[in-house]
């Protein structure tokens, strides 16, 4: 009973935050892009991970648009966002989206993102530092260590409960099973099979990129690496990765947390984006 109060309630928010942010598709030279906006203050870019949340406005989205201008792209592939065709790799990505920010006019922008929009980011600072104010990475990817390889999210995609184990610090809890349901539903499961389309062509080689890592002392202004401190997908080994060749950056753990802090630990995430954009 409980778990389903929370879920409606959840509901409640979600269907409460739609006013705060509006889609609109932009032609980029040729590609429409699909883009939600809201808030107003400095603009914070948030990239969206594998699930690909900016499909919607979510709590956590009016969260950060409290504070900021939050501008929430959809990949290409990913929703009605086009030009996947013209995307074969994380650094065509990057390209994508400093071609989007110079259409906007955003010369320098507050840029991170979860999971897979982390990792577009770091590629992104490190090509154009001077474009990234601040830079954010929550449980991403893109670098590699050899004692604690990734594990195969493909092979998860068909089991719900598996995956939920994957993602979640409590696979049982209601935003868990909100997420990710555990009833048949066909439209969910035909938005995860273009999504993880989109993935395979993307890391289906190799879920890293070898030259990251030296490339990362490009950055040189403030970082946050949050994670969560139960990510089974990406665990916080891959935090302390970045947080290797990044030395400068802050660190910060979010307890009983999986790999989607934006769901899981919606406060907490908010909480300390809001506090790292916000510090002089």
């Amino acid at each position: 009973m409980l778990e389903t109060l929370k879920r409606l309630k959840y509901g409640a928010r979600v269907f409460l935050s739609k006013g705060g942010g509006q889609p609109e598709t932009i032609d980029l030279h040729g590609r429409p892009v699909v883009i939600m906006q809201g808030g107003e203050g400095p603009p914070l870019v948030y990239l969206h991970s594998t699930l690909g949340e900016s499909f919607m406005w979510f709590p956590f989205h009016a969260g950060l648009a409290r504070h900021f201008h939050v501008l929430a792209p959809t990949h290409p592939g990913f929703g009605q966002s086009g030009g996947f065709d013209q995307i074969d790799t994380i650094e065509d990505m990057a390209f994508h989206y400093v071609e989007l920010f110079d259409a906007l006019g955003l010369d320098e922008v507050i840029l991170g993102g979860v999971s897979l929009g982390g990792w577009i980011a770091a590629e992104f600072a490190v090509r154009w530092p001077e474009r990234v104010r601040k830079l954010w990475l929550a449980d991403a990817p893109g670098l590699w260590v050899p004692e604690q390889p990734l594990p195969d999210l493909f092979r998860f995609m068909q089991n719900r409960d598996q995956l939920r184990e994957l993602l979640f610090h409590d696979p049982q809890g209601y935003m868990a099973t909100l997420v990710i349901k555990k009833e048949n539903d066909d439209q969910a499961m035909l938005v995860a099979y273009q999504n993880m389309t989109v993935l395979a062509r993307l890391v289906w080689d190799r879920p890293y990129d070898p030259k990251l890592a030296s490339r990362l002392r490009r950055v040189h202004c403030p970082t946050l690496l949050l994670w969560g401190d139960d990510d089974r997908l990406v665990p916080p080994v891959y935090g302390e990765a970045y947080r290797k060749y990044l030395p400068h950056a802050e660190w910060k753990l979010i307890k009983n947390c999986g790999h989607l802090p934006m769901f899981e630990k919606e406060s907490e995430f908010v909480a300390a984006l809001t506090e790292f954009c916000k510090r002089s």
